[in-house]
């Protein structure tokens, strides 16, 4: 407080701020994302349904893209535009994609923009370490929390702080353990690859997999809890061809460095507008 600078002791430290770098990976993509808290004049969303991936979108020459609409009332929900690719977008890029949506897509009709939120996710199949010292460790994101194929965190994040909470309670050496398991890293890392190449087409490959694996075993999937045979059954579900073939080619890669861009932080900023 007051810009007064205190030196902090600790027997454990778990560090979950953003590395400055990430190591040499074979693939890299961003999944970075911005996204309008909307109020509209007229009863518009469904509070029973979550859009989670709408490829209504222009689709960008290099990944996917999509939108999502989570709900808070009839008349409020988050509208977030987001992308698959190498590079985040410029602040009007962003501003346009999630107009186009809510206007040219959901048609939402008159609106007002309470705050908007904007940000970056690393997606990439660099191994991550999870300690950076004798009694210092990286969590979250930081610590590979991130599942490379779908950006999803919180359920890893939430493993690794059980884990670290259940060793220090039973006195045990606290590290934090990997969050997915390294066969769901594997696949992601193939997944990255066709995706990278342009082998496979995103939106028409996650439109399969929504349509023709059952919902509950695909949410286990996304979320690395799912057993060999069910990953097999839900792998003949995607272009078998392309994915064999950026599997083959993996061990061949060189692991190049990444340099991250500098995006805004995730984050609520004022409301600007009404429409």
């Amino acid at each position: 407080a007051h810009g007064r600078t205190r030196v902090l002791s600790a027997r454990w430290v778990f560090d979950s701020r953003p590395p400055g770098s990430l190591p040499a990976a074979r693939t890299t993509l961003l999944q970075h994302f911005h996204g309008w808290f909307v109020r509209t004049a007229r009863p518009v969303f469904d509070t029973a349904a979550v859009e989670l991936m709408d490829f209504r979108t222009p689709q960008p020459a290099h990944g996917l893209s999509f939108g999502y609409v989570l709900p808070t009332s009839p008349c409020e929900a988050l509208v977030e535009y987001t992308e698959f690719s190498a590079h985040p977008l410029t602040p009007d890029g962003y501003e346009a994609a999630v107009s186009h949506y809510a206007d040219d897509v959901l048609r939402l009709g008159e609106r007002q923009v309470l705050a908007r939120e904007t940000g970056v996710i690393t997606m990439t199949d660099a191994p991550v370490p999870r300690q950076t010292g004798a009694s210092v460790f990286r969590i979250g994101a930081a610590g590979g929390a991130t599942r490379p194929a779908t950006g999803y965190t919180f359920a890893g994040l939430q493993r690794q702080t059980r884990a670290v909470a259940d060793a220090l309670r039973r006195g045990r050496y606290p590290a934090p353990p990997a969050a997915h398991p390294l066969r769901s890293r594997l696949m992601d890392a193939v997944l990255l690859r066709a995706l990278d190449s342009g082998r496979v087409d995103g939106p028409e490959l996650f439109s399969r997999l929504f349509a023709r694996v059952p919902m509950a075993r695909l949410l286990r999937f996304l979320d690395g809890d799912t057993r060999p045979h069910e990953d097999l059954s839900i792998g003949l579900r995607t272009p078998v061809g392309p994915m064999l073939r950026s599997a083959l080619e993996l061990p061949r890669l060189p692991r190049r460095p990444f340099d991250l861009p500098t995006a805004p932080a995730t984050g609520h900023l004022p409301p600007t507008e009404t429409a």
